[in-house]
């Protein structure tokens, strides 16, 4: 939503709009005039969620180092969702300033911060699958977890590792393809794929692995530890699950809908599918800040149990904090 006219394009990334001139095939979308207004709401939607993410994030990361430490292997999968969330909400401030002012940082930033927010996003929803899998194991094999003993935290430094290299490898072709150009409102860093085949497959990328598998491995884990808690009186285990249901049901929310519009928008891009123009900036401008704000909710649960005490004894008198998060 930067600076276009009737010849340019309106591109739309994962997390986040650009746009950029497709000269050797069919624009994605094509808008008829710069709607400055959005780039303000965007802007400001950014601001709040980083002025609750950012001190929310850094209470929990202090929660996990001091006051909890990482004594089980669940404190140290949930410093590796916070340290995500941080990573995210730094990131989030140049792209902030790029709404209203252009690009002002030069094109290795560009790409460098770039990396760092879809390296942000795609280790959040590493991680949170990673723990959701932990906790499935913990409840609905109880048996096996403590047969497993101190194993447990190799075979979590393994899936971690995976994890940030998933996180990693999936987020370098977007610092590559990233880059600044000049536009009629100044300098913007854009993504800047050459066709639509590769634009489309990190698309369906994104929607398919870091989006619809997720959504699923979630899903079949809190289905089965729905059954075991049905079977078990335990009231602390009702609570864990509680909590990581509320963390898993708020990742839904945040990006079910920006996938079913980036869905929908790649049909468009194909002639399948019919959206106007404004009908599309409108959509994408809701679901995208949605997108934003999932790095506000890992903290909550957090914040929740700090300011009820009585809650925090019930989560904590046999498993400790951090386990009942996930």
């Amino acid at each position: 939503m930067h600076g276009e006219t009737s010849h340019e394009v309106f591109n739309i990334s994962y997390d986040y709009d650009f746009n950029y001139t497709y000269e050797e095939y069919y624009p994605l979308v094509t808008l008829e005039e710069e709607n400055f207004s959005f780039r303000i709401i965007n802007a400001i939607c950014c601001s709040l969620i980083i002025c609750i993410s950012l001190p929310g994030n850094s209470f929990l990361l202090w929660v996990v180092l001091k006051k909890v430490g990482l004594s089980s292997s669940a404190d140290c999968l949930l410093l590796h969702l916070t340290v995500s969330d941080l990573i995210f909400t730094f990131t989030l401030v140049p792209w902030t300033v790029n709404h209203i002012w252009g690009w002002i940082f030069g094109n290795l930033a560009c790409k460098l911060f770039t990396w760092c927010i879809f390296l942000g996003l795609y280790s959040y929803m590493m991680f949170l699958t990673v723990m959701t899998v932990h906790r499935y194991v913990a409840v609905v094999y109880p048996v096996f977890a403590s047969s497993v003993g101190n194993r447990s935290r190799i075979y979590m430094h393994i899936s971690s590792a995976v994890a940030w290299l998933i996180s990693v490898g999936f987020s370098l072709p977007e610092m590559i393809f990233s880059g600044t150009v000049d536009g009629p409102d100044g300098v913007f860093c854009v993504p800047n794929y050459n066709s639509m085949f590769v634009e489309l497959f990190g698309y369906f990328t994104q929607i398919i692995l870091f989006f619809l598998l997720p959504f699923l491995v979630i899903v079949f884990c809190h289905t089965r530890m729905g059954f075991a808690i049905l079977q078990s009186r335990i009231r602390s285990r009702n609570h864990a699950v509680c909590v990581i249901l509320s963390i898993a049901v708020g990742f839904f929310i945040c990006w079910a809908p920006y996938n079913i519009f980036l869905f929908l928008f790649s049909l468009r891009s194909l002639g399948i599918f019919v959206l106007r123009e404004s009908v599309l900036e409108v959509i994408y401008c809701i679901t995208h800040v949605l997108a934003y704000s999932h790095c506000c909710l890992n903290p909550l649960p957090c914040m929740v149990l700090q300011c009820f005490p009585v809650l925090w004894f019930f989560l904590s008198h046999d498993n400790g904090f951090v386990n009942f998060h996930f």
